[in-house]
């Protein structure tokens, strides 16, 4: 969840300065507090600088240097304040260490350490880190060897970054949390994303679980921690561009993203066809589909559960913090597809190993590349989004969706007009989202704004579209908004409505039309305010957002409201639309 950071052998002797920078594009990673540490150019002990708040417009002062590391924190363990802000100091003040994870078994390393008199500063178990590497250089071990040893000692998923006052190094380890490496011409690079060194290199190493790295002024060296051999590192170049994780005009990243959907949407046709193929097969052989992620994510599984309905496929859903008790069912003939943006996610890589330890052929249906979940799979499908800058998820979700559409479509032969119905899909949705039809979102943003209550019905496909409608209203405004099946609404649900309630309903032109307007008129006799969501009017409707006709595939527009609608409502109300409250990008402890 939290951001690393860190540089070797600055050219600009701005150490600091190069790792603020970087900070600044992984603050979607975390934004509690932030921290740097920098062996100074004149010499003398690691001097670090760290505060409490937001990244945006932070600056520093400390002096000249080469190398530094840095952190931006999303608080586990400790309070948010300047002392359990990384980076952390052993008691020698030689070491400097930050890290991404949750050391499970730190409460029972600190009092060893205490028992060795050393003295904790923080609440945090990142301290701990420190200290216990500390006390293994007491025995005359190198820097890397001490690290290994105490990372091996660390139970749950970590990654750390070892700033040595001594050798002048930065020492970094993974297991479970997300790591790279920068490989620039003179300079080296740490980060936990390859967005906080893409203006610096394209040449890239991804860190595996169990390696370990050493970064110099000579180069990197790669490692196996448990073995500590030394290995060979081979790097790869990535695709992505400067301007990806730029806003490019936009005022957040989160509309820039929105409005991408317009052009990744139609890259996702043209990508994986081969692999989805050779999936749809398995299918039609008798492969059983579970699908499973967290979030957005299970919002996107519950979608495509009806997407493969639709194609005569039998298929479960699952959110991954529920699939465990479900686990035993998975076996060889079970295709296990987990969904995620990051591939980091950690409720999602312990239901997809328990799905693989049974037997299950593992599909990872991933945006962000290299990941552990890739690493876990038996077969990667990319979509392709591009980074996404901003928490909220809006371009990886359309763009697995629209991935998912095309699987449950080849099954039954159709992989070729699937693709021509999602290119069509983005040329359609460029031609809707105009500045007109955004502004008409967001007069009636300036009409909801001061509510705090809104509900969402919708049915069939409609229905998890109206969950993530739900939860981008949630995730960027702040309001509470619940979505519900419409004919769930007898069942208890009508009891919330009262008079002015603001009341979505989202609508296809399909056989579920009349029963959802239906459910519409019960919500307005009870007062509510219906805002119609939906490519017709009707009089139901006291407002109406109109979105493209597109048959199955309308929920991508109604969608796209939501995102939307959440954005100028979050804007409205004076939140930070890339960076919600509580929420980090990457939700890498379970």
């Amino acid at each position: 969840m939290c951001g690393i950071f860190g540089i070797v052998n600055d050219g600009t002797s701005q150490a600091a300065q190069t790792v603020l920078d970087g900070l600044k594009k992984l603050e979607y990673r975390g934004y509690d507090s932030w921290g740097i540490a920098i062996i100074p150019k004149s010499g003398g002990r690691i001097r670090i600088e760290k505060h409490v708040g937001k990244i945006g417009s932070a600056k520093t002062t400390l002096p000249d240097s080469t190398i530094a590391i840095g952190h931006t924190r999303w608080a586990t363990h400790g309070g948010v304040t300047d002392i359990n802000a990384h980076p952390h100091l052993d008691c020698s003040g030689q070491i400097a260490v930050i890290h991404n994870g949750i050391v499970e078994n730190y409460q029972d390393l600190k009092e060893e350490l205490k028992r060795e008199k050393h003295t904790f500063h923080s609440e945090t178990d990142t301290e701990v880190i420190a200290h216990a590497i500390e006390e293994e250089l007491k025995t005359g071990r190198s820097i890397n060897h001490a690290v290994f040893s105490v990372f091996n000692t660390l139970v749950g998923s970590n990654a750390i970054g070892v700033l040595d006052l001594h050798a002048g190094s930065i020492v970094i380890c993974r297991n479970g949390s997300p790591l790279a490496i920068g490989i620039g011409s003179n300079s080296y690079y740490l980060g936990s994303d390859v967005t906080a060194f893409l203006k610096f290199t394209r040449r890239v190493y991804f860190l595996a679980d169990g390696e370990a790295a050493v970064l110099t002024v000579n180069g990197v060296k790669l490692y196996d921690i448990s073995s500590q051999a030394e290995k060979k590192l081979v790097t790869h170049t990535v695709d992505w561009k400067v301007e990806d994780v730029q806003k490019g005009g936009y005022p957040h990243f989160l509309l820039k993203e929105i409005i991408e959907q317009t052009a990744t949407i139609k890259k996702t046709a043209r990508l994986n066809e081969t692999e989805l193929k050779q999936i749809a097969k398995k299918i039609a052989d008798g492969g059983r589909v579970v699908l499973c992620g967290c979030g957005t994510a299970f919002y996107c599984a519950l979608a495509a559960k009806y997407y493969f309905s639709l194609a005569g496929i039998e298929a479960q859903a699952y959110g991954a913090y529920e699939f465990l008790p479900f686990a035993k069912f998975a076996d060889k003939k079970t295709l296990f597809i987990a969904i995620s943006q990051s591939g980091e996610t950690a409720d999602t890589l312990i239901a997809a190993k328990a799905a693989k330890k049974n037997g299950a052929h593992l599909i990872a249906v991933v945006n962000a590349r290299a990941s552990t979940l890739e690493r876990l799979s038996d077969t990667i499908i990319a979509v392709g989004a591009g980074p996404e800058i901003a928490v909220v998820s809006t371009k990886a979700f359309t763009a697995q969706l629209a991935t998912l559409y095309l699987l449950s479509r080849a099954v039954g032969g159709k992989y070729k007009e699937a693709q021509k119905a999602m290119t069509n899909l983005g040329a359609v949705l460029e031609k809707w989202l105009t500045p007109k039809n955004r502004t008409a979102i967001l007069n009636l943003a300036k009409k909801l704004i001061d509510y705090e209550d809104m509900y969402l019905i919708g049915k069939h496909l409609n229905f998890p579209a109206a969950m993530e409608f739900a939860l981008k209203i949630k995730e960027t405004s702040y309001i509470h908004a619940e979505a519900f099946a419409s004919g769930e609404l007898k069942h208890g649900v009508i009891t919330l409505i009262q008079k002015g309630t603001p009341c979505f309903a989202l609508f296809a032109n399909d056989e579920t039309r009349q029963e959802v307007l239906s459910s519409a008129t019960e919500l307005k006799a009870r007062g509510a305010t219906i805002i119609g969501i939906s490519p017709f009017a009707a009089p139901e409707f006291n407002y109406h957002i109109q979105t493209p006709e597109l048959g199955d595939l309308t929920i991508f527009g109604n969608i796209i409201v939501g995102q939307l609608l959440g954005y100028y409502l979050g804007i409205g109300r004076g939140t930070d639309p890339d960076k919600p409250r509580n929420l980090a990008k990457s939700v890498t402890v379970k």
